[in-house]
C-alpha cells in the first residue's frame, strides 16, 4: 500500500515540479489522439497502428535510453528522490 501511495503522490507532484515536461507529454498525446482522428475520418485503416505505436514509442525510447530495471520499486524510487532534494 505504501508503495501505491508513494507513486499516487509523485504523481500528483510531477506536474508542478517538470511543468514543461508535463506539458510536452500532454501535446504529444493530443497530437496522437489528432493524428488518428484525422486518418480515421479520412478512412484510413491504418489508424489503429498508428494510435498503438504512437503509445508505445515513447516507453520504448525511454527503454532503449536506459531505464532503470527497478524503477516501480517504491524503494529505491524513494531512495532517488531524497537523493535528488540534496
Amino acid at each position: 500500500m505504501k508503495g501505491v501511495l508513494f507513486f499516487l503522490g509523485s504523481i500528483f507532484r510531477w506536474p508542478i515540479q517538470n511543468t514543461k515536461d508535463f506539458l510536452i507529454f500532454h501535446a504529444y498525446l493530443l497530437g496522437i489522439y489528432g493524428i488518428t482522428f484525422l486518418l480515421r475520418n479520412i478512412g484510413l485503416e491504418i489508424s489503429n497502428l498508428i494510435f498503438t505505436i504512437g503509445l508505445i514509442a515513447p516507453i520504448a525510447y525511454l527503454v532503449y535510453n536506459g531505464l532503470p530495471l527497478d524503477c516501480l520499486d517504491y524503494k529505491s524510487a524513494i531512495k532517488r528522490e531524497l537523493s535528488s532534494l540534496n
